[in-house]
């Protein structure tokens, strides 16, 4: 029998609640883009591989997340994005759940 996976946003939606309760600064990063309707395309928003969730510490530290259903694979942008920010001192998360950025922060 197939397990149930909750939709990324759900989990993304569980993150942020749970971060702005703990008092950190993180915002949803519109990965999308911004739409032109008149030509019906995307106009990329930022560089590609940036996480899903952005925002900082309490003591102003840099943290990245990265939402994936447990099926879901990091693609090499985003493992490239994660790993500067680890590099830079950031935070950097790969989160399948709620419970994986509560054991890091």
């Amino acid at each position: 029998m197939k397990q149930y996976q909750p939709k990324e946003q759900v989990i993304q939606n569980h993150i942020l609640q749970y971060l702005r309760l703990k008092g950190y600064y993180v915002w949803k990063n519109n990965t999308a883009g911004i739409y032109k309707q008149a030509t019906n395309s995307y106009i990329p928003s930022h560089a590609k591989g940036v996480s899903d969730i952005i925002g900082l510490t309490k003591q102003g530290v840099f943290i990245a997340i990265e939402v994936k259903r447990r099926s879901g694979k990091l693609s090499p942008n985003q493992k490239a994005f994660l790993e500067a920010i680890r590099a830079s001192g950031g935070i950097a998360i790969l989160a399948y759940d709620l419970a994986d950025v509560e054991k890091i922060l």
